[in-house]
């Protein structure tokens, strides 16, 4: 039996500071008598001068309040956030609580019926999802701002005004499929970057004919052809001693490659101070912006998005899933059946999602774009199962469908199938809402474009694995309180640091990590926070 005092005891400590936060927030002042409620004076933001004391370009952080005030209301934000994660975890520990020894149907009836008649997580945690979009359109704008400044500077290192005479970063990737490449792609721009070099690509190994006619030119300016001086390679960090040389080759096939300072999960320090404060998941929207500039769609492609988007009526809000299977099954993956992206394992699958924002308004089709390699039996099961709801997909009639049926991995490689990709690349990642796989680069990676223009965190959820960078830093946490494990757990003290080992298919409110004397096992995500990596950027340098 659960012991329903000490969840009834749980869910009341949550619902009370998350009352109180909120109406600290719509009245920061206790004492006022006629307290003001306008977002814009509650959530001030300042003007942020330049090292030349020069007005900036960009607005961040807090406005002319008093220090105390200041640190209070950073407080306060860093306090919803944290409550809405919170409960977003404990909620899918009782979900999990009910998955033993039952099938599918049975846990999901009793967990609807639960969590329906005696939790009120789900009015709670949409309390708390109203007071995070509050924050996070406040900050939208100086997000913009701050994006479309790091896009300007990648342009500007990428696009010299004489080439033959900027040093340059050649970058040679292994032979793997679209994700896989455009995250090895994303490890050399991170390089490029951080040692102010243009980023050329040596295409000799792409799996897909067509890969420049999709995407915008990493560069106008320089090209491989530009190449006229002796090519060395790059055996790991030492940055000083490639000053001299003009062309480095970095090849992220092999091990010393990584060896590097500049890779996914570490963050530009010149955003120290902004980036905490504007966004949930810093190290998600510097890989954003990465990702960004990669993955620009050419125009041909940016029209047939349209022309599908169109032909669907797929208007927002819209959900997306990706449903990866195929190969990816071998080795990589489970099989996930669609009621675990559906309505399972999460606090806000899809049909949660669609309750939270339209409710029971009868007039309203709950779309939900499909992207997968295995068509032919997702969309007949997603519309058997779910009548209610209309599964679209990117197909120029059910011919397609039925030819998907045979499809192997050999029959994505075309220049039809490549533009099919992108084109599904690009609607899920424009979605309100996206439920993948982050055992799948091309999960992640959809994730990772939605993060280039606004805050995502709370707009994917992987079914699966935690987000992670292949070639990137681990995830790291500081320990904020001491927790004693029992057998399998990892014991630590408040400010030890825990490295998570591990990402798969863990619930999120448990990780599995080490600690710092070596000692490895799950522990509550709730006792740790995440610790960012800042590093100095040489393209970035005088941003501001």
């Amino acid at each position: 039996m659960v012991n329903k005092t000490l969840i009834f005891l749980l869910v009341t400590s949550l619902s009370f500071n998350v009352t109180f936060l909120y109406s600290f927030l719509m009245f920061p002042n206790c004492l006022q008598e006629k307290p003001e409620t306008n977002w814009s004076n509650i959530y001030p933001i300042p003007k942020v001068r330049n090292r030349n004391d020069k007005q900036a370009s960009l607005s961040v952080g807090i406005s002319k309040t008093s220090p105390k005030d200041q640190f209070t209301l950073v407080k306060a934000r860093s306090l919803i956030k944290g409550a809405y994660s919170e409960a977003i975890e404990v909620n899918e520990f009782v979900r999990k609580y009910f998955r033993k020894d039952m099938d599918l149907t049975k846990k999901a009836a009793l967990e609807e019926d639960y969590l329906t008649n005696y939790l009120p997580f789900n009015d709670l945690t949409r309390k708390m999802k109203f007071l995070v979009d509050v924050i996070h359109n406040e900050s939208q704008k100086e997000l913009s701002d701050l994006g479309n400044e790091v896009q300007k500077r990648i342009h500007k290192l990428q696009n010299p005004s004489d080439c033959k005479t900027a040093k340059k970063l050649v970058c040679k990737f292994p032979y793997c499929g679209l994700g896989c490449q455009y995250h090895h792609i994303g490890n050399c721009l991170l390089a490029a970057l951080g040692t102010n070099r243009v980023m050329l690509v040596d295409y000799s190994s792409v799996r897909y004919p067509g890969i420049r006619k999709v995407f915008l030119p990493l560069s106008d300016t320089c090209s491989m052809e530009d190449l006229q001086k002796q090519v060395e390679e790059w055996k790991g960090e030492l940055q000083e001693s490639y000053e001299h040389i003009q062309v480095v080759r970095l090849d992220v096939r092999h091990e010393p490659s990584r060896n590097t300072r500049f890779k996914g999960l570490t963050v530009p320090k010149f955003l120290q101070e902004k980036i905490e404060f504007l966004h949930d998941d810093p190290n998600m929207w510097w890989i954003g912006q990465i990702m960004g500039y990669l993955l620009r769609p050419s125009p041909r492609i940016s029209v047939k998005v349209q022309e599908i988007k169109k032909k669907l009526n797929l208007t927002h809000p819209y959900v997306s899933i990706h449903v990866r299977r195929t190969d990816k099954l071998i080795e990589e993956a489970r099989k996930f059946e669609i009621e675990e992206y559906m309505t399972l394992y999460l606090q806000d699958p899809v049909v949660a999602w669609y309750d939270s924002q339209v409710g029971n308004a009868c007039n309203y089709t709950r779309r939900v774009y499909v992207a997968s390699d295995d068509l032919a039996n997702v969309i007949p099961d997603a519309r058997n199962k779910y009548p209610n709801y209309d599964f679209v997909y990117n197909a120029v009639d059910d011919k397609k469908l039925l030819k998907d049926m045979k499809q192997t991995v050999q029959s994505r490689q075309t220049e039809d199938e490549l533009v099919a990709i992108v084109c599904d690349l690009m609607i899920l990642s424009q979605s309100d809402y996206f439920v993948g796989t982050y055992s799948s680069n091309v999960g992640r990676l959809i994730t990772q474009l939605m993060h280039s223009s606004s805050d995502a965190t709370y707009r994917s959820r992987s079914i699966d694995h935690r987000m992670f960078y292949h070639g990137g830093l681990p995830l790291t946490y500081r320990a904020v309180e001491d927790f004693s494990g029992g057998k399998g757990e990892l014991s630590f003290s408040a400010g030890e640091t825990i490295v998570l080992t591990s990402s798969v298919e863990f619930p999120s409110y448990k990780g599995f990590g080490r600690n710092e004397a070596g000692h490895e096992g799950s522990f509550p995500m709730h006792k740790v926070e995440q610790t960012l990596t800042f590093v100095q950027y040489l393209a970035l340098n005088d941003i501001f």
